[in-house]
């Protein structure tokens, strides 16, 4: 599979896709019939308190609960199984981890097991702290 390509995407922010908005700030696409879209963390903010989204954290079991988003569901990467992933028809998942890297990862083992549309958060948590937003610390 091609590595990322990051390119701006074509459609202005909140424009439609498939029938479902877009927040994103960049999609990247990964092949042709799948894409990885990309959100700031004030955008994954915003569609959480809405109940559009949920948020799925790919990190390790000890980051988690050293620090997390309120309400992100815990399933780390070293465990995660894309063909187990749940498909949710009507609410947007969203993978988030530390600094993006690894929800990358993560939404790249999706896209192999058929989802053609998967979202993370971009900057992961840190980028979510450097905007000021709330996290739950152990």
């Amino acid at each position: 599979m091609p590595d990322a390509i990051n390119e701006q995407s074509d459609r202005a922010p909140n424009s439609q896709a498939n029938g479902n908005q877009i927040m994103a700030s960049q999609v990247l696409r990964i092949e042709d019939a799948t894409q990885l879209i990309e959100h700031d963390p004030r955008d994954v903010q915003n569609q959480l308190q809405a109940g559009k989204a949920v948020l799925v954290d790919v990190r390790e079991v000890s980051e988690y609960e050293n620090e997390r988003i309120p309400g992100a569901f815990l399933m780390p990467l070293s465990f995660f199984d894309a063909d187990r992933f749940p498909f949710l028809s009507d609410t947007r998942v969203i993978l988030m981890c530390a600094i993006g890297k690894r929800s990358t990862a993560a939404a790249k083992q999706l896209m192999n097991a058929g989802f053609r549309e998967t979202h993370h958060m971009k900057g992961g948590l840190t980028g979510w702290k450097e905007l000021g937003l709330e996290t739950d610390v152990d």
